[in-house]
Protein backbone atom coordinates (compact mmCIF):
# COMPACT_ATOMS: atom_id res chain seq x y z
CA UNK A 1 0.00 0.00 0.00
CA UNK A 2 3.98 4.39 0.20
CA UNK A 3 0.30 4.01 0.23
CA UNK A 4 4.99 4.50 -1.16
CA UNK A 5 2.58 7.30 -0.38
CA UNK A 6 3.79 7.08 -1.68
CA UNK A 7 5.27 5.89 0.17
CA UNK A 8 0.49 4.34 1.11
CA UNK A 9 -0.15 3.78 2.07
CA UNK A 10 3.51 2.82 2.17
CA UNK A 11 2.68 0.26 4.74
CA UNK A 12 -0.97 0.13 4.04
CA UNK A 13 -1.45 -3.69 3.60
CA UNK A 14 1.21 -5.04 3.26
CA UNK A 15 -1.97 -15.50 -5.78
CA UNK A 16 -1.04 -18.09 -7.05
CA UNK A 17 0.11 -19.41 -10.25
CA UNK A 18 -3.32 -20.50 -11.51
CA UNK A 19 -5.66 -17.73 -10.47
CA UNK A 20 -5.15 -15.65 -13.81
CA UNK A 21 -6.31 -18.70 -15.85
CA UNK A 22 -9.38 -19.25 -13.32
CA UNK A 23 -10.34 -15.67 -12.50
CA UNK A 24 -12.60 -14.79 -15.50
CA UNK A 25 -16.41 -14.07 -14.03
CA UNK A 26 -18.16 -17.36 -15.00
CA UNK A 27 -21.71 -18.50 -14.47
CA UNK A 28 -21.58 -20.86 -11.77
CA UNK A 29 -25.24 -22.54 -12.06
CA UNK A 30 -28.67 -20.93 -13.54
CA UNK A 31 -29.08 -18.71 -10.98
CA UNK A 32 -25.71 -18.31 -9.41
CA UNK A 33 -22.64 -15.66 -10.72
CA UNK A 34 -19.38 -15.40 -9.59
CA UNK A 35 -16.99 -12.24 -9.57
CA UNK A 36 -13.79 -12.49 -8.79
CA UNK A 37 -11.75 -9.97 -6.74
CA UNK A 38 -8.08 -9.16 -6.69
CA UNK A 39 -6.60 -7.24 -3.53
CA UNK A 40 -2.69 -6.28 -3.16
CA UNK A 41 -1.39 -8.15 -0.09
CA UNK A 42 -3.98 -8.13 2.42
CA UNK A 43 -4.12 -11.66 3.49
CA UNK A 44 -3.49 -13.30 6.22
CA UNK A 45 -4.17 -9.35 7.87
CA UNK A 46 -7.84 -8.95 6.67
CA UNK A 47 -8.87 -12.95 6.17
CA UNK A 48 -11.27 -12.36 8.72
CA UNK A 49 -12.65 -8.76 7.80
CA UNK A 50 -13.44 -10.63 4.19
CA UNK A 51 -15.04 -13.05 4.82
CA UNK A 52 -17.57 -11.51 6.56
CA UNK A 53 -18.11 -8.60 3.81
CA UNK A 54 -18.18 -11.26 1.46
CA UNK A 55 -20.60 -13.17 3.42
CA UNK A 56 -22.77 -10.03 3.95
CA UNK A 57 -22.73 -9.16 0.41
CA UNK A 58 -23.94 -12.44 -0.98
CA UNK A 59 -26.70 -11.91 1.78
CA UNK A 60 -27.87 -8.71 0.25
CA UNK A 61 -27.00 -10.14 -3.51
CA UNK A 62 -27.91 -14.10 -2.89
CA UNK A 63 -27.51 -14.48 -6.81
CA UNK A 64 -23.67 -13.59 -5.96
CA UNK A 65 -20.65 -15.87 -5.69
CA UNK A 66 -17.42 -13.66 -4.47
CA UNK A 67 -14.29 -15.05 -5.07
CA UNK A 68 -10.92 -13.48 -3.26
CA UNK A 69 -8.15 -13.86 -4.78
CA UNK A 70 -5.13 -11.72 -3.28
CA UNK A 71 -1.98 -11.36 -5.08
CA UNK A 72 1.54 -9.68 -3.66
CA UNK A 73 2.46 -6.38 -4.33
CA UNK A 74 4.93 -6.43 -6.52
CA UNK A 75 3.47 -9.03 -8.55
CA UNK A 76 0.10 -6.96 -9.10
CA UNK A 77 1.13 -4.68 -12.15
CA UNK A 78 1.98 -7.48 -14.76
CA UNK A 79 -0.84 -10.19 -12.98
CA UNK A 80 -3.55 -7.20 -13.54
CA UNK A 81 -1.70 -5.75 -17.20
CA UNK A 82 -1.34 -9.62 -18.16
CA UNK A 83 -4.55 -10.70 -17.53
CA UNK A 84 -5.98 -7.56 -19.27
CA UNK A 85 -4.28 -8.13 -22.08
CA UNK A 86 -5.12 -12.32 -22.24
CA UNK A 87 -9.04 -11.61 -21.84
CA UNK A 88 -9.01 -13.21 -17.99
CA UNK A 89 -9.19 -9.99 -15.86
CA UNK A 90 -10.85 -10.23 -12.46
CA UNK A 91 -14.18 -8.43 -11.85
CA UNK A 92 -13.06 -5.92 -9.21
CA UNK A 93 -9.53 -5.21 -8.62
CA UNK A 94 -7.89 -2.93 -6.15
CA UNK A 95 -5.08 -1.49 -7.33
CA UNK A 96 -3.47 2.29 -6.73
CA UNK A 97 -4.17 5.12 -9.30
CA UNK A 98 -0.11 4.50 -10.60
CA UNK A 99 -0.96 0.88 -11.68
CA UNK A 100 -4.86 1.92 -12.65
CA UNK A 101 -3.63 4.91 -14.59
CA UNK A 102 -2.13 2.35 -17.39
CA UNK A 103 -5.32 0.23 -17.78
CA UNK A 104 -6.97 3.80 -17.90
CA UNK A 105 -5.03 4.89 -20.89
CA UNK A 106 -6.06 1.81 -22.36
CA UNK A 107 -9.41 1.98 -21.70
CA UNK A 108 -9.93 -0.83 -20.09
CA UNK A 109 -11.93 0.34 -16.85
CA UNK A 110 -15.28 1.40 -15.96
CA UNK A 111 -16.01 5.11 -15.74
CA UNK A 112 -17.03 5.77 -12.37
CA UNK A 113 -18.07 9.70 -13.30
CA UNK A 114 -20.96 7.85 -15.42
CA UNK A 115 -21.24 4.48 -13.94
CA UNK A 116 -22.89 6.06 -10.20
CA UNK A 117 -24.99 8.49 -9.34
CA UNK A 118 -23.46 11.96 -8.38
CA UNK A 119 -25.13 11.94 -4.77
CA UNK A 120 -22.85 8.23 -4.59
CA UNK A 121 -19.97 10.38 -6.18
CA UNK A 122 -20.51 12.62 -3.14
CA UNK A 123 -19.80 10.48 -0.36
CA UNK A 124 -15.95 10.48 -1.51
CA UNK A 125 -14.07 13.61 -0.37
CA UNK A 126 -13.66 15.95 -3.47
CA UNK A 127 -9.69 15.60 -3.45
CA UNK A 128 -9.24 11.92 -3.25
CA UNK A 129 -12.06 11.58 -6.11
CA UNK A 130 -10.18 13.40 -8.02
CA UNK A 131 -7.29 11.18 -7.43
CA UNK A 132 -8.60 8.32 -9.90
CA UNK A 133 -9.12 11.20 -12.76
CA UNK A 134 -7.09 10.63 -15.83
CA UNK A 135 -8.53 13.34 -18.55
CA UNK A 136 -12.31 13.19 -18.51
CA UNK A 137 -12.38 9.77 -17.31
CA UNK A 138 -12.65 8.51 -13.67
CA UNK A 139 -11.02 5.21 -13.46
CA UNK A 140 -11.76 3.81 -9.88
CA UNK A 141 -13.45 4.10 -6.98
CA UNK A 142 -11.43 5.46 -3.84
CA UNK A 143 -11.10 2.81 -0.81
CA UNK A 144 -8.20 3.62 1.67
CA UNK A 145 -6.27 6.32 1.99
CA UNK A 146 -3.09 7.72 3.98
CA UNK A 147 -1.83 10.91 4.76
CA UNK A 148 1.53 11.36 5.88
CA UNK A 149 2.05 12.63 9.67
CA UNK A 150 5.83 14.55 11.59
CA UNK A 151 7.20 12.02 13.63
CA UNK A 152 10.14 13.54 15.47
CA UNK A 153 12.20 13.03 18.08
CA UNK A 154 11.28 15.42 21.37
CA UNK A 155 15.15 14.98 22.68
CA UNK A 156 17.10 15.85 19.98
CA UNK A 157 14.70 18.75 19.25
CA UNK A 158 15.29 19.49 23.05
CA UNK A 159 19.08 19.63 22.75
CA UNK A 160 18.54 21.61 19.79
CA UNK A 161 17.17 24.42 21.59
CA UNK A 162 13.91 23.71 19.32
CA UNK A 163 10.71 23.57 20.96
CA UNK A 164 8.04 23.29 18.61
CA UNK A 165 8.72 20.52 14.95
CA UNK A 166 8.36 22.32 12.13
CA UNK A 167 5.40 22.88 9.67
CA UNK A 168 6.67 24.33 7.03
CA UNK A 169 9.62 22.84 4.68
CA UNK A 170 11.54 26.96 5.11
CA UNK A 171 10.81 26.16 8.94
CA UNK A 172 12.51 22.89 8.32
CA UNK A 173 15.75 23.31 6.56
CA UNK A 174 16.43 26.16 9.66
CA UNK A 175 15.82 23.35 12.32
CA UNK A 176 18.21 20.99 10.12
CA UNK A 177 20.69 23.26 10.32
CA UNK A 178 20.25 24.26 14.19
CA UNK A 179 20.15 20.61 15.02
CA UNK A 180 23.45 19.49 13.21
CA UNK A 181 25.24 22.41 14.68
CA UNK A 182 24.08 21.43 17.97
CA UNK A 183 23.48 17.62 17.87
CA UNK A 184 25.60 16.39 15.04
CA UNK A 185 22.48 14.43 13.59
CA UNK A 186 20.45 15.10 10.76
CA UNK A 187 16.95 16.78 10.96
CA UNK A 188 15.56 14.24 8.08
CA UNK A 189 15.76 12.80 5.32
CA UNK A 190 12.96 12.60 2.18
CA UNK A 191 13.59 10.14 -0.22
CA UNK A 192 13.71 9.38 -3.96
CA UNK A 193 12.83 5.84 -4.32
CA UNK A 194 8.91 6.91 -4.38
CA UNK A 195 7.47 10.59 -4.59
CA UNK A 196 8.61 12.22 -1.55
CA UNK A 197 11.21 14.65 -3.10
CA UNK A 198 8.65 15.30 -6.10
CA UNK A 199 5.48 16.13 -3.91
CA UNK A 200 7.22 18.19 -1.59
CA UNK A 201 8.55 20.18 -4.67
CA UNK A 202 4.37 20.47 -5.45
CA UNK A 203 3.87 21.49 -2.07
CA UNK A 204 6.61 24.27 -2.37
CA UNK A 205 5.05 25.31 -5.44
CA UNK A 206 6.02 23.94 -8.22
CA UNK A 207 3.79 23.20 -10.97
CA UNK A 208 4.40 19.62 -13.03
CA UNK A 209 2.42 19.99 -16.09
CA UNK A 210 0.62 21.88 -18.50
CA UNK A 211 -3.06 21.19 -19.04
CA UNK A 212 -1.51 19.45 -22.60
CA UNK A 213 1.20 17.64 -20.42
CA UNK A 214 4.46 19.93 -21.11
CA UNK A 215 6.75 20.36 -18.73
CA UNK A 216 5.57 23.13 -16.36
CA UNK A 217 8.53 23.26 -13.81
CA UNK A 218 11.06 25.44 -15.62
CA UNK A 219 9.85 28.39 -13.65
CA UNK A 220 10.92 30.69 -10.69
CA UNK A 221 9.12 27.95 -8.61
CA UNK A 222 10.73 25.24 -10.10
CA UNK A 223 14.13 26.64 -9.83
CA UNK A 224 13.67 27.78 -6.27
CA UNK A 225 12.24 24.13 -5.09
CA UNK A 226 15.42 22.41 -6.80
CA UNK A 227 17.41 24.86 -4.92
CA UNK A 228 16.23 24.11 -2.03
CA UNK A 229 16.89 20.07 -2.10
CA UNK A 230 20.55 21.27 -4.27
CA UNK A 231 21.48 23.46 -1.35
CA UNK A 232 20.42 21.24 1.69
CA UNK A 233 22.68 18.67 0.23
CA UNK A 234 25.68 20.60 -0.20
CA UNK A 235 25.32 22.52 3.05
CA UNK A 236 25.34 18.41 4.45
CA UNK A 237 22.25 18.83 6.29
CA UNK A 238 20.60 15.72 4.53
CA UNK A 239 22.49 12.74 4.78
CA UNK A 240 24.12 12.02 1.49
CA UNK A 241 22.44 8.44 0.96
CA UNK A 242 19.10 10.29 -0.44
CA UNK A 243 21.11 10.19 -3.78
CA UNK A 244 21.00 5.91 -3.57
CA UNK A 245 18.93 4.88 -0.47
CA UNK A 246 15.27 4.73 0.18
CA UNK A 247 12.14 4.97 2.62
CA UNK A 248 13.77 1.55 4.79
CA UNK A 249 16.83 3.45 5.02
CA UNK A 250 14.83 6.93 6.52
CA UNK A 251 13.57 4.62 9.03
CA UNK A 252 16.59 2.58 9.89
CA UNK A 253 18.08 6.32 10.76
CA UNK A 254 15.25 7.41 12.66
CA UNK A 255 15.43 4.10 14.88
CA UNK A 256 18.90 4.58 15.47
CA UNK A 257 18.28 8.01 16.80
CA UNK A 258 20.24 9.72 13.69
CA UNK A 259 17.25 11.54 12.34
CA UNK A 260 15.42 14.08 14.27
CA UNK A 261 12.16 13.84 11.76
CA UNK A 262 10.51 11.15 9.79
CA UNK A 263 7.32 12.37 7.58
CA UNK A 264 5.72 8.94 6.73
CA UNK A 265 2.58 7.39 7.28
CA UNK A 266 1.18 6.68 11.11
CA UNK A 267 1.39 3.15 10.66
CA UNK A 268 5.26 3.41 11.17
CA UNK A 269 4.73 4.30 14.39
CA UNK A 270 4.10 1.00 16.05
CA UNK A 271 7.50 -0.34 13.84
CA UNK A 272 9.37 1.73 15.47
CA UNK A 273 7.84 0.85 19.26
CA UNK A 274 9.14 -2.48 17.74
CA UNK A 275 12.39 -2.06 16.58
CA UNK A 276 13.37 1.16 19.01
CA UNK A 277 11.49 1.51 21.93
CA UNK A 278 13.81 4.09 23.29
CA UNK A 279 13.38 5.94 20.14
CA UNK A 280 9.42 5.25 20.64
CA UNK A 281 9.57 6.79 24.20
CA UNK A 282 10.98 9.93 22.99
CA UNK A 283 8.71 10.36 19.49
CA UNK A 284 5.77 12.47 18.93
CA UNK A 285 3.47 13.77 16.30
CA UNK A 286 2.94 16.49 14.81
CA UNK A 287 1.25 17.34 11.42
CA UNK A 288 2.57 16.92 7.97
CA UNK A 289 5.39 19.77 6.31
CA UNK A 290 4.39 21.63 3.72
CA UNK A 291 5.35 24.33 1.82
CA UNK A 292 3.31 27.61 1.19
CA UNK A 293 1.28 26.59 -0.95
CA UNK A 294 -0.11 24.68 2.30
CA UNK A 295 -1.19 21.29 0.05
CA UNK A 296 -1.43 18.04 1.74
CA UNK A 297 -0.63 14.85 0.14
CA UNK A 298 -2.36 11.60 0.63
CA UNK A 299 -1.20 8.28 -1.08
CA UNK A 300 -4.70 6.58 -2.00
CA UNK A 301 -5.74 2.96 -2.82
CA UNK A 302 -8.40 2.42 -4.97
CA UNK A 303 -11.10 -0.53 -6.53
CA UNK A 304 -11.42 -0.84 -10.17
CA UNK A 305 -13.98 -2.56 -12.86
CA UNK A 306 -12.46 -4.10 -16.07
CA UNK A 307 -14.60 -3.24 -18.61
CA UNK A 308 -14.03 -7.05 -19.45
CA UNK A 309 -16.39 -8.51 -16.35
CA UNK A 310 -19.69 -10.50 -17.81
CA UNK A 311 -21.01 -8.70 -14.79
CA UNK A 312 -20.43 -5.35 -14.91
CA UNK A 313 -23.20 -4.67 -12.82
CA UNK A 314 -22.68 -6.90 -10.20
CA UNK A 315 -19.32 -5.83 -10.52
CA UNK A 316 -19.70 -2.29 -9.54
CA UNK A 317 -22.42 -2.98 -7.11
CA UNK A 318 -19.58 -4.93 -5.11
CA UNK A 319 -17.20 -2.08 -5.31
CA UNK A 320 -19.68 0.29 -4.19
CA UNK A 321 -20.57 -1.80 -1.36
CA UNK A 322 -16.57 -2.15 -0.45
CA UNK A 323 -16.14 1.23 -0.14
CA UNK A 324 -19.46 2.80 1.60
CA UNK A 325 -19.48 4.23 4.87
CA UNK A 326 -19.75 1.46 7.12
CA UNK A 327 -17.49 -0.96 5.55
CA UNK A 328 -14.34 1.39 5.19
CA UNK A 329 -15.06 2.45 8.78
CA UNK A 330 -14.69 -1.17 9.50
CA UNK A 331 -11.43 -1.86 7.21
CA UNK A 332 -9.81 1.27 8.85
CA UNK A 333 -9.99 -0.05 12.42
CA UNK A 334 -8.16 -3.34 11.36
CA UNK A 335 -5.96 -1.67 9.03
CA UNK A 336 -5.41 1.75 10.82
CA UNK A 337 -5.21 3.38 7.39
CA UNK A 338 -7.94 6.33 6.72
CA UNK A 339 -11.12 6.13 4.93
CA UNK A 340 -12.13 7.52 1.69
CA UNK A 341 -15.61 8.82 2.47
CA UNK A 342 -16.11 11.90 4.13
CA UNK A 343 -19.15 10.08 6.87
CA UNK A 344 -16.78 7.52 7.68
CA UNK A 345 -14.10 9.83 8.84
CA UNK A 346 -16.65 11.40 11.11
CA UNK A 347 -16.32 8.97 13.23
CA UNK A 348 -15.01 9.36 16.96
CA UNK A 349 -12.68 7.26 15.83
CA UNK A 350 -11.14 9.88 13.90
CA UNK A 351 -11.43 12.66 15.68
CA UNK A 352 -11.33 11.96 19.19
CA UNK A 353 -8.57 11.57 21.06
CA UNK A 354 -9.13 9.13 24.29
CA UNK A 355 -7.00 10.27 27.26
CA UNK A 356 -3.71 8.82 27.97
CA UNK A 357 -4.08 7.72 24.19
CA UNK A 358 -0.82 6.11 22.89
CA UNK A 359 1.19 8.36 20.33
CA UNK A 360 -0.21 6.35 18.07
CA UNK A 361 -3.22 6.76 18.35
CA UNK A 362 -2.58 10.66 18.21
CA UNK A 363 -1.27 10.20 14.78
CA UNK A 364 -3.93 8.45 13.43
CA UNK A 365 -6.34 11.28 14.53
CA UNK A 366 -3.73 14.04 13.10
CA UNK A 367 -3.49 12.31 10.10
CA UNK A 368 -7.68 12.19 9.80
CA UNK A 369 -7.69 15.83 10.73
CA UNK A 370 -5.79 16.22 7.37
CA UNK A 371 -8.04 14.32 5.12
CA UNK A 372 -10.22 17.76 3.69
CA UNK A 373 -7.32 19.57 2.41
CA UNK A 374 -5.33 16.25 1.59
CA UNK A 375 -4.68 15.28 -1.97
CA UNK A 376 -2.78 13.38 -4.34
CA UNK A 377 -0.11 15.87 -5.59
CA UNK A 378 1.23 13.64 -8.26
CA UNK A 379 -1.91 13.15 -10.09
CA UNK A 380 -2.13 10.37 -12.86
CA UNK A 381 -0.55 11.17 -15.84
CA UNK A 382 0.71 9.28 -18.83
CA UNK A 383 4.19 8.04 -18.07
CA UNK A 384 4.83 9.24 -14.80
CA UNK A 385 7.58 6.97 -13.61
CA UNK A 386 9.05 8.55 -16.99
CA UNK A 387 8.84 11.69 -15.27
CA UNK A 388 9.84 10.99 -11.83
CA UNK A 389 13.01 9.49 -13.22
CA UNK A 390 13.81 12.80 -15.08
CA UNK A 391 13.37 15.26 -12.65
CA UNK A 392 15.26 12.90 -10.26
CA UNK A 393 17.90 12.29 -12.68
CA UNK A 394 18.34 15.87 -13.10
CA UNK A 395 18.27 16.91 -9.46
CA UNK A 396 21.06 14.70 -8.14
CA UNK A 397 22.79 15.43 -11.44
CA UNK A 398 22.48 19.05 -10.10
CA UNK A 399 22.99 17.91 -6.21
CA UNK A 400 26.91 16.56 -7.54
CA UNK A 401 27.72 20.46 -9.14
CA UNK A 402 27.48 18.40 -12.40
CA UNK A 403 24.98 21.06 -13.66
CA UNK A 404 24.04 24.67 -12.01
CA UNK A 405 20.25 24.39 -11.03
CA UNK A 406 18.87 26.54 -14.08
CA UNK A 407 20.84 23.62 -16.70
CA UNK A 408 19.39 20.96 -15.05
CA UNK A 409 15.94 21.90 -14.53
CA UNK A 410 16.06 22.71 -18.29
CA UNK A 411 17.16 19.72 -19.27
CA UNK A 412 14.60 18.28 -17.23
CA UNK A 413 12.11 19.52 -19.22
CA UNK A 414 13.54 18.91 -22.62
CA UNK A 415 13.52 15.74 -21.80
CA UNK A 416 10.25 15.40 -20.46
CA UNK A 417 8.74 17.29 -23.87
CA UNK A 418 10.74 15.13 -26.33
CA UNK A 419 9.27 11.87 -24.65
CA UNK A 420 5.46 13.53 -24.83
Amino acid sequence: MRWSRRHIIQTLPLFWLGACASSQTSQVSSDKTKIVFWTMQLKPTFNDYMTALIAKFTEINPQAIVEWVDIPWADMEQKILSAIASGTAPDVANLNPQFATKLAEKNALVDMQAAISSEEQALYFPNIWKANQLGTTTFGLPWYVSTDVTIYNRNLFAKAGLKEPPQTYAQLAIAAEQIKAKTGKYAFMLTMDGTQVLESMVQMGMELLTPDGKAAFNTDAGKNAFNYWVNLFDQQLIPREILTEGHRKAIELYQAGELAVLITGPQFLKIVAQNAPDIAKVSDVSVQISGDTGKKSAAVMNVVVPKSSPSPDLALKFATFLTNDANQLSFSKVENSLPSTIKAAADPFFTELPKDAPTYTKARIVSASQLKQSEVLIPPVKNLENLRKIIYEELQVSMLKQKNTNEAIATAAERWNNLA
